[in-house]
């Protein structure tokens, strides 16, 4: 089998704009480097924002958010370290085994760009509710933006005057 990840290590991080939270992620350090197989990646997934230059893609699943980096990767919601090793395994499992099929697949180089964290503060409530766990809604924006939270953690965003921001939201995250 052509493998593109023989070799990594996993350590379960804290998100850097909310330490403290109870939030956990995983980040997989990697000897080699991904970036040849993310056009791969992104055909086979579809719904992720992707940043060919820069060699990035990320993309959310109702239960993780995934970013991926030519040599790092940090995967979203991980409630304990048994699911961190598996949910690692799974994906490094799924990355090996879209390299092994690039054959197959044509690559996707669509960009989807991931919106700033400002683009998305603004259409936050900015009341600093503290709700969502995070001390400012910049640093639920910034969570936000890679994966770590979801927008229904949000409560005033199920308020009926912030329904079409909701959307915007949405639309922006792709989803």
């Amino acid at each position: 089998m052509d493998k593109l990840i023989d070799e990594y290590s996993i350590k379960i991080v804290e998100p850097g704009c909310a330490p403290g939270s109870g939030r956990y992620g995983i980040q997989i350090d990697l000897v080699d480097d991904i970036s040849a197989v993310l056009p791969y990646l992104n055909a086979q997934i579809g719904n992720g924002s992707y940043d060919h230059a820069n060699h990035i893609l990320i993309w959310r699943e109702p239960s993780q958010a995934y970013a991926l980096h030519p040599k790092e990767i940090r995967i979203a919601r991980i409630e304990d370290s048994a699911m961190a090793n598996q949910i690692a395994s799974e994906l490094i499992d799924k990355i090996n085994q879209v390299w092994q099929d690039k054959g197959t697949i044509t690559p996707c180089f669509t960009e989807r760009k991931v919106p700033t964290v400002i683009d998305l503060f603004k259409l936050l409530p900015r009341t600093n509710c503290k709700q969502c766990g995070f001390l400012t809604c910049l640093a639920y924006a910034d969570a936000l933006r890679s994966g770590q939270v979801r927008i229904e953690d949000c409560r005033p965003l199920s308020e009926a005057k912030y329904e079409g921001n909701k959307l915007k939201l949405r639309c922006l995250l792709g989803g």
